[in-house]
């Protein structure tokens, strides 16, 4: 997968909770979120290339998703 680590990034920054959360509650976190949005790994990389192709970075990207995701909370 292309853009992993930048989707791993991410995750851990939006997602995990040092104050409760062990490695295991934070995998169980990430797969009920991918399982109840509907999406994959492998679909966030293909957008993101998607993305890429249309003129914008993985950088600006990653940025916009954030904002926006902040936002909703």
């Amino acid at each position: 997968m292309k853009h992993e680590i930048e989707i791993d990034n991410l995750l851990k920054e939006l997602f995990y909770d040092e104050s409760w959360m062990g490695e295991e509650d934070y995998k169980e976190v990430i797969y009920l979120t991918f399982e109840t949005v509907g999406v994959t790994k492998q679909k966030l990389s293909d957008d993101i290339e998607t993305g890429i192709k249309n003129g914008h970075t993985v950088k600006q990207q990653i940025d916009l998703l954030k904002r926006v995701l902040r936002v909703a909370w």
